[in-house]
């Protein structure tokens, strides 16, 4: 990612230095494909479209397409007839019906958009569609549908030399690995990763260093913020899964202060919803009353917008339900926790996620404990231990037999 960065920036300053609008152009569509910062993707998109003119109006509607003045940019492909522009309105149209709960019209719309794209623009372009429903019937919760989708952007982009986009729909593929507790196929599936391009990449293996409770491993695989490009995104994802990691390793000062920049980039980027779950207990935990509101706030008005709320974290390979119970209890909201973490149980059993699944039977354990129910939440707690244990999933088995021990008697 960086090294194409680098010579797309190099191309954009040849370019200007010779008064090559239309490469200048070339080159600014290439670069805003990249993960960046949004300021400065904004003010390389505007210069290129000054040096642009009225030269090339697909290349011009293109710049406004990915600098994000959609109107504008359909403005100029009904009048010229571009359907590749176009497309990004259909595209449009099928993430409204995914949102209605209309995950047929959905899934059609998207497969088109891809075969469409296909014949009209670049494969880079028409991947695009195809990754992004396989994302999304994840974030829904259906794994098995999602992992087929992604498979098939795989093979796409394996066929037409996608570096990038194979490595984007291969990581979502392990992070379904990962949340089936099929480590030795997550570990298979990194060492295919050449080269790196996606930090999530690293995420993971820390995260299977954490599992396997090896705590120092996963220190060392600590993400820096510089490997996110300065896209938010990336900052508010390696920001969360620093706060979590260093709270399971008890340096509490560095979690508190990773959760604050988490917050700071996820406020902005409006993304608390899709990447709380890493950060869970260390949030209930360091967070402020404050900021542990305005997370579960933003879930929830996530949830609101949608008749699908989603049951699957793509980002974290994780269970969404385990926070949102997590949240509502730090508030002593122990009904709402118990129907979070008993929807949590059901998805995680049918979708083959035994490490989530023990999650939330812990969960419920915890809600009996504060409710009074010692007996319930021991029976809770052992049965948390058991699946943790086949699972070997080390970490969570050893933080259940603490929290069990550390009952109140």
């Amino acid at each position: 990612m960086r090294p194409a960065w680098r010579s797309l920036r190099r191309a954009i300053s040849l370019a200007r230095d010779v008064g090559d609008g239309i490469g200048q152009a070339c080159a600014t569509v290439g670069i805003l494909r990249i993960w960046g910062p949004p300021d400065k993707q904004r003010e390389m998109a505007d210069e290129a479209l000054d040096a642009l003119g009225d030269r090339d109006p697909h290349l011009r509607a293109l710049l406004l397409l990915r600098s994000g003045r959609w109107s504008e940019a359909f403005v100029i492909a009904e009048a010229r007839g571009f359907d590749d522009i176009l497309q990004a309105r259909k595209q449009d149209e099928a993430w409204e019906a995914i949102e209605a709960g209309r995950v047929d019209e959905f899934r059609s719309v998207m497969h088109g958009a891809h075969e469409t794209l296909a014949t009209l623009s670049d494969p880079d372009v028409a991947a695009g569609p195809l990754r992004a429903l396989g994302f999304r019937l994840l974030q829904i919760g259906q794994l098995r549908e999602g992992l087929r989708t992604l498979n098939e952007t795989v093979a796409y982009a394996r066929a037409h030399h996608l570096r990038f986009q194979e490595q984007l729909a291969l990581i979502d593929v392990i992070g379904i690995a990962f949340a089936q507790n099929e480590i030795e196929e997550c570990e298979r599936l990194l060492g295919d990763l050449s080269g790196g391009v996606d930090f999530r990449a690293d995420l993971y293996r820390m995260w299977i260093a954490q599992q396997r409770r090896d705590i120092d491993e996963a220190l060392r695989l600590l993400v820096e913020p510089a490997a996110g490009g300065g896209a938010l995104t990336a900052l508010s994802q390696i920001h969360c899964a620093a706060a979590g990691m260093f709270f399971i390793a008890g340096r509490e000062e560095l979690a508190t202060r990773e959760l604050e920049e988490w917050a700071a980039v996820a406020r902005e980027g409006v993304s608390f919803a899709e990447e709380a779950p890493v950060a869970t207990d260390c949030l209930v935990a360091l967070g402020s009353e404050d900021l542990v509101r305005e997370v579960r706030d933003a879930i929830a008005r996530r949830d609101a917008e949608s008749a699908l709320p989603d049951r699957y974290c793509t980002l974290q390979g994780r269970s969404l339900d385990v926070a949102r119970g997590a949240l509502a209890l730090r508030f002593g909201e122990l009904d709402e926790a118990r129907r979070h973490f008993e929807t949590g149980l059901r998805w995680a059993r049918d979708q083959r996620c035994p490490v989530d699944a023990g999650r939330c039977v812990r969960g419920l354990a915890e809600v009996a404990m504060v409710a009074g129910q010692v007996e319930d939440a021991q029976s809770g707690f052992e049965a948390a231990a058991i699946v943790f244990e086949a699972a070997g999933a080390a970490y969570e088995h050893e933080r259940t037999r603490r929290l069990a021990t550390d009952r109140p008697e």
